[in-house]
């Protein structure tokens, strides 16, 4: 007596389900490689690009210039007074070493909105008696986003300017992070300048 062995072999359909459940797993696994890549690219470019700005940043408050005004203030006598406006969420000066301009400048660092921006202007093109940015001077936008931003001073330079200024900010899922600049301000370079009101300051 003879037995008959049965070869069982894959039907269309099978072979249809497996080549489609194959092409998703690796569609899947492409996809997750293109998004580390584009992750590491881009960790790769914030790199440079945050050293780049911290450059920038430095420069600019290395740069900052003990600009004298003379202030009236009520009915007391008129006394002099370094342009700086330093305080919590934004400062604002006079500089040497803008980035935008070849001359001297009124530089602003304002935290706003999940960013910090910087506005700057020629100290003379405008009225340097009463030196003023607007919202329209050319500005810049660094570190964004952010979720916190502050700056804090060390005080006792020359003209009360700070020998120390500190910025600190935190940027979503990351830690904070805390830059020290340290303005090199020179007396031999102090300009004294016309009356400026109080309500200027």
């Amino acid at each position: 007596m003879k037995c008959c062995k049965v070869c069982r072999a894959f039907t269309l359909i099978e072979m249809l389900i497996s080549i489609v459940l194959l092409s998703l797993i690796i569609a899947t696994m492409m996809f997750g490689f293109k998004q580390s890549i584009s992750h590491l690219q881009q960790s790769r470019s914030i790199a440079p690009q945050k050293a780049i700005e911290f450059e920038q940043l430095r420069t600019l408050i290395k740069g900052m210039f003990p600009y004298v005004v003379e202030v009236q203030e009520g009915f007391e006598d008129k006394k002099l007074q370094t342009y700086l406006k330093a305080q919590e969420y934004s400062l604002e000066f006079v500089s040497q070493s803008p980035i935008y301009h070849d001359e001297i400048v009124i530089a602003k660092l304002q935290c706003l909105e999940e960013a910090l921006v910087y506005y700057e202007k020629p100290l003379y093109s405008g009225n340097y008696l009463a030196p003023k940015l607007e919202a329209k001077d050319q500005k810049q936008i660094f570190f964004k986003p952010l979720e916190t931003c502050q700056f804090s001073y060390q005080w006792g330079g020359v003209g009360n300017n700070p020998t120390l200024v500190t910025l600190s900010f935190k940027s979503p899922h990351k830690a904070p992070v805390e830059y020290r600049f340290m303005p090199m301000v020179d007396f031999n370079n102090t300009r004294l300048i016309g009356t400026v009101n109080d309500k200027d300051f």
